[in-house]
């Protein structure tokens, strides 16, 4: 019995870590340290370094790849391991998932193995939702998918996204826990000069952003959706020029989210109503990043692509 395990491990797995490998030594780490971050022994990556990065790329074409999006899943990879190495593990994971929900492994596993000829259980098992969905919930991650599909069209919003790329997080009006909450899962990554959605937003999913808008929503319950976007001089100025409303964290030492998300709900409270704008100066090794809230999904996406219209065009 062949497994779609044994696809992932044997044809997947390898190419894929290569190609980090590859990233990770142009980035100025040595053979040994990429060692110990992909847990596999020197020699091994001296192998993978020894044949170029077209040699592996070719390796993943029967999966039917586009390079571009190849190049997003790579770029996640590694700015994962350069601020928080445990979001390497969720994003593969996701990443696989979203593999498996498109049938990509279905090809080789059955050129390995041409009795699985019509078997479909990987699309199956790994489309369902993970919750029933009822009229609110589907419309929510309708009004969802619209805004990244704007955002993904947009020729301004790539100038806007920050190291650590976007996300948009979505409550439904009345939000109890995060399997009220929408998000995308593997983010919103810069390919070339426009963006694109790793995957279709979920229901469910733990991350900084859901969190976020949980905690937010704590105090301000018409707050019903946040995204991250850059934050540098240029754009504080755009905004503080408009009449968006905004303020910003006050710290001097930050550790990790957690406090992010301490100091954003601080600001909030000390604001006196949920601002449109939050900006935080990050900490040591936590990007700047400009936080902007809404009560809808289409306002705030009309804001951040005005901002990023605006970006560019002044």
């Amino acid at each position: 019995m062949f497994t779609f395990c044994e696809v992932v491990v044997e044809e997947l797995l390898p190419p894929l870590r290569a190609l980090v490998a590859h990233r990770l030594k142009e980035k100025g780490y040595t053979q040994t340290h990429i060692s110990s971050i992909l847990g596999k022994t020197q020699p091994l990556i001296s192998h993978y370094l020894d044949y170029d990065i077209k040699y592996w790329e070719d390796k993943l074409k029967q999966f039917g790849f586009e390079a571009e999006v190849l190049e997003s899943y790579i770029q996640t990879i590694i700015n994962n391991i350069s601020s928080e190495p445990i979001l390497v593990i969720k994003t593969f994971n996701l990443i696989l998932i979203d593999i498996l929900k498109s049938g990509k492994i279905c090809h080789v596993h059955r050129q390995k193995f041409p009795t699985l000829n019509n078997c479909n259980i990987c699309v199956e098992l790994f489309s369902q939702h993970k919750l029933e969905l009822n009229e609110e919930r589907e419309n929510l991650l309708k009004s969802l998918e619209k805004a990244v599909k704007a955002i993904e069209e947009s020729p301004y919003f790539a100038s806007i996204v920050p190291e650590v790329y976007v996300n948009i997080a979505a409550s439904l009006d009345t939000c109890y826990t995060f399997e009220d909450i929408a998000t995308i899962p593997g983010r919103i990554v810069k390919v070339k000069n426009r963006v694109k959605a790793l995957m279709p937003p979920e229901f469910g999913i733990v991350s900084h952003l859901t969190k976020l808008l949980l905690d937010v929503k704590k105090i301000d319950p018409s707050v019903n959706v946040v995204i991250n976007i850059k934050y540098d001089k240029k754009l504080a100025r755009i905004i503080s020029d408009s009449k968006i409303s905004f303020t910003k964290t006050e710290h001097e030492m930050v550790y990790n989210e957690d406090d992010i998300i301490n100091y954003i709900r601080r600001a909030i409270i000390k604001f006196g109503t949920t601002p449109q704008i939050v900006f935080d100066e990050g900490g040591f090794g936590l990007e700047p990043i400009t936080y902007v809230f809404g009560k809808s999904i289409e306002e705030t996406i009309d804001l951040v692509l005005n901002l990023a219209k605006m970006y560019v065009l002044k």
